[in-house]
């Protein structure tokens, strides 16, 4: 029913695949290739942040933060046990609890599939365009202070 460009996929896909392989076929590569995560981080963040517009918090109102805030909370508790269940500190579980800024593009696609949504896509865009704010904000805050607790990952 929805459809989204192959080619695309592909390509974001591919180099988290190749590296996955690189990584685990020798120990050196995944020493190399993990130094650059933090050069990469303040150029991918910089293009993320451009992109995000501050203006629909305040349209989405407080049941877009309230939603925000609730991610981080539901999710964060939730990842931070599995993290833990699976051997890590919880530090990495309570790092992946925000929405990812494509979400907001979801209700308008629900709607386009499902037609009674339409009145009220526009609504939840704000919102959840409002939660991927709040969690980009909160996520790194909650992180550190969990960081702090539990000490390094590895």
């Amino acid at each position: 029913m929805a459809s989204f460009p192959l080619l695309a996929f592909i390509f974001s896909i591919l180099p988290l695949i190749i590296g996955m392989i690189l990584g685990n076929l020798d120990e050196d590569m995944r020493e190399f290739l993990g130094r650059g995560v933090d050069v990469l981080i303040p150029f991918f963040a910089l293009a993320i942040g451009a992109g995000i517009n501050l203006t629909n918090v305040l349209q989405a109102g407080l049941s877009g933060i309230v939603l925000g805030v609730l991610v981080v909370i539901v999710t964060g508790v939730v990842l931070f046990f599995l993290d833990r269940l699976t051997g890590g500190k919880g530090v990495a579980g309570v790092a992946a609890s925000s929405t990812a800024g494509n979400a907001a593009a979801v209700p308008v696609a629900v709607a386009a599939l499902y037609p009674a949504y339409q009145e009220i896509a526009s609504l939840a865009t704000l919102q959840v365009t409002a939660a991927v704010i709040v969690t980009a904000v909160l996520t790194p805050i909650v992180t550190a202070w969990v960081y702090k607790r539990v000490g390094n990952t590895t």
